[in-house]
């Protein structure tokens, strides 16, 4: 542990060593677990939980796990207040049954049962519990084994943990795609390449005058609604946001390997119907705002572009370009989903009838397809 738990940098399989080691050094660990609370938008934290002859599982625990009864009637929140070791020695008649998860572990047969603080140099307290079924329970030479390792295991967590609150902040923040990027160390103004993906651009229908007139409590709930809309159905299908821009978004499906420029587009197109109702043609309503989007594919430009200390990772090119430009002329032909000619081909969507504009910035007309219905996969 001092040395870094080296090689391995899975944190089960570095939880799994310290549980073997110490049975193989003769202290009878049959269950421990250590609870990290992190930062992310929709978790309080994260347990990592050893079970003798079974391994490792790892949970996370949403922003109301803490809310009830069954974490407030157990040892965790009593050593987070006082910040000292808890112990009851289960196997004691005389010891004190003040805690619900008490009754279950001895059941279970469990005989001892030890909670400790870790200590973070931060100043956060995190927690580790350790629970035997050898007769007697922990002996003091196996307490004191505990004792010696609480220190080594705290700073093992908090490495584990800082790198795990970068990554869900980054993934919140950024995008899961561009945070992987920038933590593998794409962080310098120009580190840019060229991929290939559908690009999608959406923005709410009448913002503007809705903002002007609605309060700030109401402008926020209906922003926030169009997002839940749109964000989950774009990454369950593949997709990366990169910006969300007051009331709109750019979001990206990249093409590779195992995703060829017909499968992202239908992709695309399907995340944008799952958004707007669920049907071939949109269902808005007071859950599903109405909104814009516009879709086009081809080469574009990925990286990091900024100042020299201040960057945003993301992507430009004339594929981008023309997405927006779609967008904005989505109200010349009526319609809520507009996509480019390249699209409607791969998706096999209908151009009849389809016109053509000249765009700001681009040389020839460009020909805007409304989708009337989504293409059925």
């Amino acid at each position: 542990m001092l040395d870094g738990a080296r090689p391995s940098a899975d944190a089960r399989e570095i939880v799994s060593g310290i549980c073997e080691g110490l049975l193989a050094a003769g202290v009878p660990v049959e269950r421990f677990a250590l609870f990290i609370y992190t930062l992310h938008p929709n978790l309080q934290g994260r347990r990592f939980r050893w079970l003798k002859g079974e391994g490792v599982d790892q949970s996370d625990a949403d922003l109301k796990a803490f809310d009830g009864a069954e974490y407030h009637d157990n040892p965790l929140p009593t050593v987070l207040r006082t910040g000292k070791p808890l112990r009851r020695k289960l196997c004691d008649p005389g010891s004190p049954d003040d805690f619900l998860i008490l009754k279950q572990f001895r059941e279970e047969g469990v005989t001892d049962y030890v909670v400790q603080p870790l200590f973070f140099t931060t100043g956060e307290t995190h927690l580790v519990s350790w629970a035997t079924k050898a007769d007697g329970g922990f002996d003091e030479e196996m307490i004191a084994a505990l004792e010696k390792i609480r220190l080594p295991l705290a700073r093992l967590a908090e490495t584990y943990m800082l790198r795990l609150n970068a990554a869900n902040l980054l993934s919140a923040y950024v995008g899961r795609d561009s945070g992987n990027r920038i933590l593998s160390g794409r962080v310098h103004r120009g580190d840019i390449e060229e991929i290939s993906a559908c690009v999608v651009f959406a923005d709410l229908v009448s913002f503007t005058r809705f903002s002007n007139d609605a309060s700030a409590e109401e402008v926020l709930a209906r922003l926030n609604l169009f997002y839940d809309c749109l964000v989950p159905p774009i990454v369950e299908g593949g997709g990366e946001i990169l910006k969300f821009m007051g009331d709109g978004l750019l979001a990206i499906f990249p093409i590779s390997d195992e995703v060829d420029e017909r499968t992202a587009c239908e992709r695309a197109l399907e995340a944008l119907s799952v958004a707007s109702g669920g049907a071939w043609t949109p269902v808005f309503s007071e859950t599903v705002p109405p909104f814009r989007a516009a879709v086009h594919i081809g080469p574009l430009q990925y990286g990091n572009i900024g100042a020299s200390d201040r960057l945003d990772f993301t992507a430009i090119g004339p594929t981008v370009n023309l997405a927006a430009r779609l967008l904005a002329s989505a109200v010349l032909v009526d319609g809520q989903t507009v996509v480019s000619e390249r699209v409607a081909d791969l998706a096999g969507l209908s151009k009849a009838g389809a016109p053509s504009f000249e765009l700001k910035g681009f040389d020839r007309t460009q020909v805007i397809v409304p989708v009337r219905e989504m293409p059925k996969s």
